[in-house]
């Protein structure tokens, strides 16, 4: 998502370059489209991601965080995108996390084949085996159950490193307040 994020912002910014070569500050109305524009990319492109931290898993989706200490994680799953489960069952999906197809890689050589079609270490007679992206859901799932791990770990040898067993659900105000700004702004251009 970053990728596609920074084209289009870049695009943004050249249309503001564009605009004050063209009629200069003379139509402020103008910059409304590119400014909403680059709202809209943060808050869909930019701004959703996965980050793993010693207290457990931060999940930013477009108008709203999901925080959950690594205790209180149960199941993580990436069937189509990445999900996290709480211990009532009760699901939280990434929107910037998606599953991609797995990509081949040799055994012996340790170099990546090209893609191809299987499940993660499926062995084929050629040695070479199936691993999961990085960014990928199954990429980030397996970083998140390493996290898991690693917290277990520190918590056996000092318990005063517990994290806190909860999911924490909450709106996140900037990229609504993004949102609203680029409405207004997009209201604002088309009136004027």
């Amino acid at each position: 998502m970053l990728v596609p994020g920074i084209i289009l912002a870049v695009a943004c910014v050249v249309f503001f370059v564009l605009i004050i070569v063209d009629s200069g500050f003379s139509k402020p109305q103008q910059f409304c489209w590119p400014l909403a524009g680059l709202l809209l990319i943060w808050i869909v492109f930019l701004r959703p991601c996965v980050q793993l931290s010693q207290a457990g898993v931060v999940m930013r989706n477009l108008v709203r965080d999901v925080r959950a200490g690594w205790p209180a994680l149960d199941l993580v799953e990436q069937r189509w995108n990445l999900k996290i489960y709480n211990a009532a069952g009760k699901g939280y999906g990434s929107w910037a996390i998606t599953s991609q197809r797995p990509r081949r890689v040799n055994r012996r050589t340790g170099m990546h084949a090209g893609p191809g079609i299987g499940e993660i270490d499926l062995e084929d007679p050629t040695g070479s085996v199936m691993g999961a992206r990085p960014g990928s859901a199954a990429g980030v799932a397996a970083a998140i159950r390493t996290g898991q791990e690693d917290y277990e770990g520190a918590v056996g040898r000092d318990p005063s490193v517990r994290a806190k067993d909860e999911f924490v659900v909450e709106p996140a105000w900037a990229p609504i307040a993004a949102l609203v700004l680029a409405v207004i702004l997009v209201v604002v251009a088309l009136v004027a």
